[in-house]
């Protein structure tokens, strides 16, 4: 009974009297000791938040709860006091280290002599007034051997307050000192040159994936000024509260740029169009999001961005994993991967080193910089792959463009002279690829009393279309020799190019106008008729039987003569214009939509047919670029004096 009676005593007596409420002793000989869970709180209104308020006996003082100073959703100030007592035999002066520097204001008050002093430290003090001239929030505090000192600290933040407390001697404070300062120079140092090198990328590709990289790694390395501290080195004026408000818009817009990256450079939109859409919600999440400033306290605003962080971060891994297993450039899939597992660590080790779950030594200490050190690097690493493959496409273009210029050169010279008139006839023609280049090829051979047309359309379009189509104009000199004889000439033709067509067809049509004896030929090759239009708007076909020319199967031409007309217009055509497509119903021109706009121009100039009809394509189909060649050649038949 007794000794039940005991433990309940001394348990009453502990929480009354918790054992930190006694003085803790310090030694300058132990370099380094984390106190956090030595110290008692309390938190009043900011109105009743002064010393001599705090100082008053009915203060109610709690025992600090974790290890670490954590109160992320208090509004009014928080105090936190300490007693400490230095057993040594020659005074001492140590240094209290706070580890967050994203404090608004750290206010110090200790009684030295009788007298109370106050040092401050944090964002809204300038560096003049602090009590040492560094990045990390610290105060010295000299003791005499065996001399007590209660030490009163108000914090005063608009943001989260996370912060692990330590107690250093003189000694160790200054290596630790120097070594953060060294460490956050080469990295800032390093993180600066990357900025100018994501700048050159940026402005020398212009692809849409390096300047997302390039606001990326600046809203990057503007977070890690202020979670390192650096940011307290940046003074404009006397007024530092803008620093509050740019400390969680930089969050938000790191998750911003972070995911605009992501799905440009693991080109997201045709891979996984689903994520992209999901993705791109989170974005404009995001951006909705910090207009919320004007609604939230600030306080608020700060931890939903500092929560809702790991959206993207984690939705990059996801993207990231799924490019894994469908892309073929592994390696570049495999850097992102490395690179925001990098800052998922880095994030969560700061997590829980700042919650006090992890001791802020060594890594831990450096985790929030070290992980986003480590993903800049090996996002680097892979747009430096991407760098390379964009110069060697660039080379494949350029080597290509030079093609297309000699190929275009080509193509130009198969293109009929410029020419209104052949023996009295006028003559039209108009002539629209489908590309830079194309497979249509017409040729107006003029002899005394005697025309020849050709027309002749390769499968297919671009350069081997050209190159087959330049083969085949220097294959019609055989024609030229021979003009009366437009049926022998297609099957030497047709001959001379079997071995170059390479599984392409060529559609041809052949017409010798002989103006004296009053004829035409025709040798027909697989192409579609010949339109002869009278003055009055009446159509009639003309063909004759043949297959198109290819390796496989014989054309089997036969030639055709016919009485030559006084009047009309004969028309030749390539399959592009009746198969142009409309862009919206996918209907296509037609027949005899061709054939009732030429009704509708049977007393125009040849000219001008070929002119409006090319209009009348073009408006159809919505653009002035078709799925096909679109040649057209016509002449009239009656001779200008």
């Amino acid at each position: 009974m007794f000794r039940n009676w005991l433990t309940f005593f001394l348990s009453t007596l502990f929480l009354c009297f918790p054992l930190f409420s006694f003085p803790l002793s310090i030694e300058e000989s132990k370099n380094y000791r984390d106190i956090g869970k030595y110290f008692e709180y309390v938190i009043v209104p900011e109105k009743e938040s002064s010393l001599d308020r705090i100082l008053r006996e009915d203060t109610l003082w709690r025992p600090n709860p974790k290890a670490t100073i954590s109160f992320p959703r208090t509004k009014d100030p928080l105090w936190i006091k300490i007693t400490l007592i230095h057993y040594g035999n020659l005074p001492h002066t140590f240094f209290l280290h706070f580890s967050s520097p994203v404090i608004d204001v750290f206010e110090l008050h200790a009684q030295v002599k009788g007298k109370w002093i106050t040092q401050v430290s944090g964002e809204q003090v300038l560096q003049s007034n602090k009590p040492i001239y560094s990045h990390i929030p610290a105060f010295p505090i000299t003791l005499s051997p065996d001399e007590t000192r209660t030490i009163y600290v108000k914090i005063h933040s608009a943001n989260p307050i996370f912060n692990f407390v330590s107690i250093y001697n003189s000694r160790r404070f200054i290596a630790y000192s120097k070594k953060q300062d060294i460490f956050f120079a080469a990295y800032f140092g390093a993180g600066f040159m990357m900025f100018l090198f994501s700048i050159f990328l940026a402005h020398t590709l212009r692809y849409k994936k390096f300047f997302y990289y390039f606001f990326y790694l600046a809203t990057v390395l503007l977070i890690n000024s202020f979670s390192t501290g650096f940011m307290q080195y940046i003074e404009i004026g006397n007024n530092h509260t803008w620093k509050n408000y740019l400390f969680p818009i930089t969050i938000y817009l790191t998750s911003v740029f972070g995911l605009l990256f992501t799905i440009e450079f693991l080109e997201t939109e045709k891979n996984f169009p689903k994520v992209t859409r999901l993705t791109k919600g989170f974005i404009l999440l995001f951006i909705f999001l910090i207009f919320s400033i004007f609604f939230l306290e600030l306080k608020n605003f700060i931890q939903l961005g500092v929560t809702l962080v790991i959206i993207p971060i984690l939705l990059a891994l996801s993207i990231s994993i799924m490019a894994f297993f469908k892309s073929k450039r592994k390696l570049e899939v495999i850097l992102f991967l490395f690179a925001f597992g990098s800052i998922l660590i880095g994030g969560a080790l700061n997590t829980l080193t700042v919650q006090g779950w992890i001791r802020p030594v060594h890594l831990s200490s450096y985790s929030l910089p070290l992980g986003s050190a480590i993903e800049v690097f090996f996002l680097s690493m892979a747009l430096v792959l991407k760098v390379s493959d964009y110069r060697k496409a660039t080379e494949e273009k350029q080597e290509l463009d030079l093609q297309l210029k000699i190929a275009q050169k080509l193509q130009n010279g198969l293109l009929p002279q410029k020419r209104s008139h052949a023996n009295g006839h006028a003559l039209g023609f108009r002539y629209s690829p489908a590309s830079d280049i194309g497979g249509d090829f017409v040729q107006i051979i003029v002899k005394e009393n005697e025309i020849g047309l050709f027309l002749c359309d390769v499968s297919g379009h671009g350069i081997p279309a050209a190159m087959i189509a330049s083969m085949t104009k220097v294959s019609l000199q055989i024609w030229d020799d021979s003009l009366d004889k437009p049926g022998y000439a297609a099957e030497r033709i047709r001959l001379s190019l079997l071995s170059s067509l390479a599984g392409h067809f060529l559609s041809a049509f052949f017409v010798y106008i002989n103006q004296k004896e009053k004829i035409i030929k025709i040798a027909n090759a697989g192409h579609h008729p010949m339109i002869y239009l009278d003055r009055n708007g009446n159509i009639e076909h003309i063909t004759s039987p043949g297959r198109a020319m290819n390796e496989y199967v014989e054309s089997r031409l036969i030639e055709k003569t016919l009485p030559l007309p006084n009047s009309g217009t004969l028309i030749l055509y390539t399959d592009g214009v009746i198969e142009a497509r409309n862009a919206t119903h996918g209907e296509l021109f037609g027949e005899d939509r061709f054939h009732s706009l030429l009704q509708t121009l049977a007393k125009q100039n040849p000219q001008s047919i070929c002119d409006e009809v090319i209009t009348e394509v073009e408006k159809f189909q919505k653009s002035k670029r078709s799925d096909d060649d679109i040649t057209i050649l016509a002449i009239s038949l009656e001779k200008e004096i």
